[in-house]
């Protein structure tokens, strides 16, 4: 498929990034269930309306979305349908009343396929960039992993009409698989369980040791493909904690 000159300027009203937030930058987001049903109920609007979503992020007190549309006008009438039939689900279970979200929301019009693919990598890089995760297909409320594996909801055949291609596929990958340095594809409780054996890393002090910390992160990671949040819940530690030392692995290894 041939890909589209990355300047050349598109149909300024068919590509869109929309930002939306919580009122007072409130974490309206804040657990994986109420992001989980906003990731749902986008995909349910789009495939009502529509309208493809070629990536997206949710944290914990925004969100980002890259959508496309043939008619540029149900955009709005989508993102209305979707903040407001989230704005309901959150007032409900949170037993509140009034706004959830700052406004209505933000959008910019994307007139280059650059800029699209820009828009894209920097809605995917999000949780990174936040200190949530070190790989952004480690995310489970983005688009990032139906880059690298096709699952999820993001119209992944339309971003290869796009751009001939899916972008950032190979450094997706690659970027996770350079660090660990192989492709994760071992058992879980296996590799846990060697962990056991050679660290004792259940007994409570064994993982205050920095270095053991490091080597139980590396090991799950590089054997297993887990995301940190994974490795907090294996090893029964602070997610922060998780992810300090992760980082730290991560700048050692760029010296």
């Amino acid at each position: 498929m041939t890909r589209l000159p990355r300047t050349e300027i598109l149909d300024k009203s068919k590509y869109f990034h929309i930002l939306t937030c919580g009122l007072v930058r409130e974490n309206v987001f804040k657990e994986d269930n109420l992001k989980r049903f906003y990731v749902n109920a986008m995909a349910e609007k789009a495939a009502d309306m529509g309208v493809s979503v070629l990536a997206y992020v949710v944290m914990d007190n925004h969100s980002h979305l890259v959508v496309t549309a043939e008619d540029a006008n149900v955009v709005p009438e989508f993102m209305r349908r979707l903040n407001t039939t989230y704005a309901k689900f959150f007032n409900r279970i949170k037993n509140r009343s009034g706004y959830v979200f700052k406004g209505r929301y933000d959008s910019e019009p994307l007139l280059t396929a650059e800029q699209v693919e820009s828009c894209i990598t920097f809605v995917h890089n999000n949780p990174c960039a936040a200190g949530v995760e070190l790989f952004s297909a480690d995310y489970p409320f983005s688009s990032a992993k139906s880059y690298m594996f096709g699952e999820g909801i993001a119209d992944i055949e339309a971003v290869k009409k796009l751009f001939g291609e899916v972008p950032e596929l190979t450094s997706y990958q690659k970027e996770k698989y350079d660090f660990l340095e192989q492709k994760p594809n071992e058992d879980c409780d296996t590799v846990l369980m060697e962990l056991i054996q050679k660290f004792r890393i259940t007994d409570k002090y064994a993982l205050q040791d920095p270095e053991i910390l490091k080597a139980a992160i590396y090991e799950l990671q590089s054997r297993c493909g887990v995301s940190l949040r994974d490795v907090a819940v294996l090893l029964g530690i602070d997610r922060e904690k998780i992810r300090r030392t992760a980082l730290k692995m991560k700048e050692q290894k760029a010296l």
